[in-house]
């Protein structure tokens, strides 16, 4: 890889464990909403973690197949 695709694809990466991150922010919330019986609010906020986590898991699987080493590329997985 060049240089120029290695920076991409370490911004990419980056991008991930934020949405990764958000998605457990988000899946906390749901679990708060149902509680308190917001149980429109809670399915909403259960979406927008599933979609967090499934953008996270697609760049990780892409940067993996492209065979993209880093050291974050760990923690990457952990999270999901």
């Amino acid at each position: 890889m060049t240089k120029g695709e290695l920076k991409k694809c370490e911004g990419l990466m980056y991008d991930a464990i934020r949405k990764a991150n958000n998605s457990k922010e988000y899946h906390t919330a749901y679990e708060r909403l149902l509680k308190e019986d917001k149980n429109i609010d809670a399915k909403c906020k259960l979406r927008v973690a599933d979609q967090e986590i499934g953008y996270a898991e697609g760049i990780y699987q892409a940067l993996a197949v492209l065979g993209f080493k880093h050291d974050d590329m760990k923690t990457l997985g952990d999270l999901l």
